[in-house]
């Protein structure tokens, strides 16, 4: 399992400090795929690479396996890979060549024939096997994607950590690399987070982490999404970010996250165990709350803040009846 702890990432600006991470709390079991959503700016990409070890951690921890790699346990080479958004191969190359390259640098192949073994399974996984011969620079944005994904692959991580990958591809190309990225994360365990803007396609995760200026907003499945939030659509979510502090989102977030965690821990059907109404501490009442809630005494984050906010009014005898 991969388990943060309160991590923080901090700056020094103007003499003072500026959390772009602050106090993370999540778990992330073996052969999970999680995305990591919020609007632009909100500390997704400075969390990956936090949790690669870009960005030493300014508080909190990491734990991978058991082990604090806060207290100088670093993953081994072998165990993470880290896709960035733009492709780092060289356009003059083959696919082929890049690939070879990689597992070169990358693995300490005992024979010529384990090479081409390790060489031949990335490229079948990612299906670039039909345009080995092909140079990078003739490469569509799909398949520079995938080839980013078969460069970290060879060296068969336990993690892979991909950051926008589906940036700027077409509706078709962004789905196939979500699929792609979904299918990596059931072999062998091999958890897989994935940074991304979009909205799109977010029934194909097991998870999703929202961010907002560093903070969590949510971490659960896909289905309670909309739910948590009181919106009828998951475009409604980034807009509806702005209209509490980032603190508001955590504080709100703190009352229902153990309760989300045991459910992403539990085999089976994320939504199989425990009803979506037991979500949320208020079932049925999140639409007529979210139109009175400004009559009452303003905005509130998250459907259970709502409840929390209203039961303690005396106009809440009255909103539970309309």
């Amino acid at each position: 399992m991969l388990e943060l702890r309160e991590v923080s990432f901090v700056v020094q600006k103007d003499g003072g400090e500026i959390p772009l991470v602050d106090r993370v709390s999540i778990r992330v079991p073996k052969g999970h795929f999680m995305a990591i959503v919020g609007p632009s700016g909100c500390g997704k990409t400075t969390l990956l690479k936090t949790i690669a070890g870009l960005n030493p951690e300014s508080g909190g921890a990491l734990f991978w396996d058991a082990r604090n790699l806060s207290k100088h346990e670093d993953f081994s080479p072998a165990e993470i890979g880290y896709v960035p958004q733009f492709s780092v191969a060289y356009d003059p190359l083959t696919v082929d060549e890049s690939i070879e390259t990689a597992t070169r640098l990358r693995v300490r192949c005992r024979s010529n024939e384990e090479l081409d073994q390790r060489i031949d399974r990335v490229m079948e996984e990612t299906s670039l096997t039909a345009i080995g011969d092909r140079h990078v620079k003739v490469l569509s944005g799909g398949q520079k994607r995938r080839l980013g994904l078969a460069m970290e692959l060879v060296s068969d991580p336990k993690i892979l950590l991909c950051d926008e990958v589906t940036s700027g591809l077409d509706p078709r190309s962004e789905r196939e690399i979500v699929h792609l990225l979904h299918d990596l994360s059931r072999k062998d365990g091999r958890i897989v987070l994935s940074v991304t803007h979009s909205l799109g396609h977010l029934e194909l995760y097991d998870s999703i982490l929202v961010l907002h200026e560093g903070r969590v907003a949510y971490h659960g499945p896909p289905s309670g999404l909309t739910h948590y939030f009181s919106v009828t659509d998951t475009e409604e979510i980034y807009p509806l970010l702005t209209t509490q502090t980032s603190e508001r989102w955590h504080e709100s977030w703190q009352k229902h996250r153990e309760a989300y965690q045991k459910m992403l821990e539990k085999p089976g059907p994320l939504l199989s165990h425990t009803p979506e109404e037991e979500l949320s501490r208020l079932p049925g009442f999140s639409v007529n709350l979210r139109r009175c809630c400004h009559a009452v005494g303003g905005s509130f984050s998250g459907t259970a803040d709502k409840y929390f906010a209203v039961s303690n009014h005396h106009y809440f005898p009255i909103l539970v009846t309309i």
